[in-house]
């Protein structure tokens, strides 16, 4: 079977086994039946093709928006990134390339507290985060939270080259403060100020702490489409860091049911940690060298 078959398939699986449990019009039409539940009922526990545009996905493309799951809620994603366009008709530009996905699973603690960890086949990279919605609420124009990130390398010890190898050269964090105002019902934009700390450094000058700002963007088009668009870039001359070529950049759109959130993106960076996309030199910005990748999210 080709390769082309294998990806249809595996979408096909992917779709069927991401269908509502419930059709789709008794989900959207629910109502509560008492007026106690209608006040226990919040805002983020509406479908998501009827939240406001503060909270419709944890991530955007490939970083972190100011969302918090609702307390309770349970969410599944499949992030996949596939090769550079410029690989050519060949190779379907880069669809051939299937090997670069992370599995992630996200627990909302509470309204404002959502934890999750992942696990990333690039490096194979296990991460777990948690994030702290400290200002707003899900429909609020403005939101702010706090996320940290911590991200084990988990390739094989021979793999380093490294002589003493200690465990802790593995480890890597992240502390970010994400901004999003919204100042339309349709329009988000947001700041990603961000630190990465990292165990291990290239050269012994460099600092370990490496400063990153980045941005985002959602204009939603329709009840169930949005457009996004996503960046970041290092703060150099700050402190003396490794070099980072070219900005990370990805733009792409978002498709939603009641409980899905489909995403589907081109981006120059095929990594799905912060470790890695935030700080290292990713492709060019030339639209050849961008990767067709997705997101597929199942909220219960």
């Amino acid at each position: 079977m080709s390769s082309t078959n294998l990806f249809v398939t595996f979408l096909m699986s992917i779709a069927s086994w991401f269908s509502p449990n419930k059709p789709v019009e008794d989900i959207e039409s629910k109502k509560p039946d008492t007026k106690e539940e209608s006040s226990n009922t919040t805002i983020t526990n509406k479908p998501l093709t009827q939240t406001h545009i503060q909270s419709k996905s944890l991530r955007l493309i490939t970083g972190h928006t100011t969302s918090t799951l609702p307390k309770g809620t349970f969410e599944l994603a499949i992030q996949h990134r596939f090769g550079a366009l410029s690989s050519g008709a060949e190779n379907l530009f880069g669809l051939d390339n299937f090997n670069s996905i992370r599995v992630g699973f996200d627990y909302g603690i509470s309204d404002q507290i959502t934890a999750g960890f992942g696990r990333s086949s690039l490096q194979k990279t296990w991460n777990a985060y948690s994030k702290w919605r400290f200002i707003g609420k899900p429909d609020s124009k403005f939101n702010a939270s706090y996320i940290a990130d911590v991200a084990i390398d988990g390739r094989h010890s021979s793999k380093w080259g490294l002589d003493p190898f200690f465990w802790s050269h593995r480890l890597a964090y992240t502390h970010q403060l994400a901004l999003s105002y919204a100042p339309t019902n349709t329009t988000l934009i947001g700041l990603t100020p961000s630190l990465v700390h990292l165990n291990l450094v290239e050269k012994s000058n460099y600092s370990n702490d490496i400063p990153v700002l980045g941005f985002f963007a959602r204009q939603q088009v329709s009840k169930k489409l949005a457009l996004t668009i996503e960046g970041s870039t290092l703060l150099n001359g700050i402190v003396p860091t490794q070099s980072k070529q070219n900005p990370t950049l990805g733009l792409g759109f978002e498709y939603y049911t009641p409980q899905h959130v489909f995403q589907v993106n081109i981006t120059n960076s095929r990594s799905m940690n912060e470790r890695y996309f935030l700080i290292q030199s990713p492709n060019s910005v030339e639209i050849k060298d961008f990767c067709l990748g997705f997101n597929l999210i199942r909220r219960w």
